[in-house]
């Protein structure tokens, strides 16, 4: 009986460990510098609020499953009706994840804040990329659901010369070598993985295999810089994941 209870203590104590082992913290996928060019691309500051002159952030608090997907989500901190909803529905398009491998999402709950600032705003409106195409008239899957490659009915395509496969020839033409890749002759791939919004606009980016020497920043500007269109599904547009992978060689020296 007393085997059994030891047993049972180390067995305790163990579960425990093991609990607070892989109970953690989560990120949005691809971090600060993902939420960032989230707004920049996908942000659409409510006109009455515009007009009114509003300014300032809203704070959304999302209690989060420890995979990731989003239990609940509120107003913690409000502007103004316009802006919350607006905040809430750019909340909803993250993607969450584990801030360390092998961890599982806390259900502590996790605060953002969504910047509504015109100034801001307006400079983002002019470098937005044009979204423009049959495909932009079409209605949009509100499911917020990210389908994969195979569910589509018309894959996402870069709206550049010869679509998808003229993307490695546009790449090659607007990439900038980072100084240092080429001063400590680094070469390699980076492949990155993102979500093409419906609105043509990209989130939740991040690096699956990177480089050093800047050229996963420069990868990440790259792909930033294009236009795309989205994938189509059951005639509407859609959310969906894509990879892409982006091959630094180094320039041939001229014999």
């Amino acid at each position: 009986m007393k085997r059994q209870l030891l047993l049972f203590a180390i067995y305790a104590c163990f579960a425990a460990l093991a609990q607070a082992q892989i109970e953690g913290s989560c990120m949005a996928q691809g971090g600060r510098a993902a939420l960032d060019k989230l707004f920049e691309q996908e942000l659409s500051f409510p006109a009455v609020a515009l007009e009114a002159g509003f300014k300032g952030e809203v704070v959304i608090a999302s209690s989060l499953a420890p995979d990731g997907s989003v239990k609940s989500i509120k107003v913690a901190k409000s502007l103004s009706l316009e802006c919350d909803q607006e905040a809430l529905r750019l909340a909803r398009l993250l993607l969450w994840r584990p801030g360390t491998a092998g961890e599982m999402c806390s259900s502590s709950e996790i605060f953002l804040a969504i910047p509504f600032e015109p100034g801001k705003y307006k400079r983002w409106l002019k470098d937005r990329l044009p979204r423009t195409g049959e495909r932009f008239g079409l209605p949009a899957d509100t499911s917020l659901a990210v389908l994969s490659p195979k569910q589509l009915d018309a894959q996402v395509a870069p709206l550049i010369p010869g679509g998808m496969a003229g993307l490695p020839a546009y790449i090659g033409k607007e990439m900038r070598y980072p100084n240092e890749a080429m001063r400590y002759s680094l070469e390699g791939t980076v492949k990155a993985e993102f979500v093409v919004e419906p609105t043509g606009s990209i989130s939740n980016m991040h690096v699956l295999q990177s480089v050093g020497g800047g050229c996963t920043d420069e990868a990440l500007r790259l792909l930033y810089r294009i236009p795309w269109q989205p994938a189509l599904k059951d005639g509407e547009r859609v959310r969906s994941v894509l990879q892409v992978p982006i091959r630094f060689d180094l320039p041939k020296q001229r014999e």
